[in-house]
C-alpha cells in the first residue's frame, strides 16, 4: 500500500482475507481513516 511518502508493506502469510482488527491497525499506522478507506 502506498500513500505519498509512507510505504507500508502488508504481510498476509495466510493468503486469506485479513480481519477487521488487523485492518484497523494497518490503517492507523498508515494514517488513513476508516472513511478514507471505505470511500476509496
Amino acid at each position: 500500500m502506498v500513500r505519498g511518502d509512507p510505504v507500508l508493506t502488508i504481510p498476509n502469510p495466510h493468503r486469506a482475507e485479513i480481519g477487521p482488527d488487523l485492518l484497523v491497525r494497518i490503517l492507523r499506522q498508515a494514517g488513513i481513516s476508516r472513511d478514507e478507506w471505505t470511500d476509496a
